[in-house]
């Protein structure tokens, strides 16, 4: 019998609010054009940041039971997916200046949502990595995104 724990729960939870939100807001053209970006730049950038910062020994992954390979949160990289579908779908057009606050912002919640992973017991970090490393971590992988996105046209 598997018990279910907030750990369990965590992520399934982050990829069902956000999914939906992603189907219910996103138009399909859109979401065919957006979606290999968020499976490149969310979930595959997620993979080798993890795979980074778990050798240099500044994060790790623990306590995530049958929803984990080799140390690493399967749901996890997959949440990344509809997240940079979100950023870059609702990303201000024709506004630069507007474009570097959203990225903060994003990069923000992210580091926000870092805490609500780290309380539930699934996420550890180096005391020094908090906040200020974390959020420029996400700044840049935003940043990454919308740089690569605005390079392959999508951004207007």
């Amino acid at each position: 019998m598997v018990l279910v724990t907030t750990q369990l729960l965590v992520y399934p939870v982050l990829i069902l609010l956000v999914g939906a939100l992603v189907l219910l807001t996103v138009p399909r053209e859109h979401l065919r054009t957006l979606l290999p970006y968020g499976a490149v730049l969310g979930g595959l950038f997620d993979y080798l940041e993890s795979l980074v910062t778990g050798t240099l020994k500044l994060t790790a992954f623990k306590n995530l039971g049958i929803l984990q390979a080799g140390g690493h949160p399967l749901l996890g990289h997959l949440a990344w997916v509809p997240i940079i579908v979100l950023f870059l779908y609702y990303w201000p057009r024709g506004k630069m200046s507007l474009g570097y606050l959203y990225t903060a912002a994003w990069a923000l919640l992210a580091t926000g949502f870092s805490q609500v992973v780290r309380q539930a017991g699934i996420f550890e970090y180096v005391s020094w990595y908090y906040p200020i490393p974390m959020f420029l971590l996400f700044l840049a992988r935003f940043a990454l995104a919308a740089w690569v996105a605005h390079r392959q046209g999508i951004l207007g």
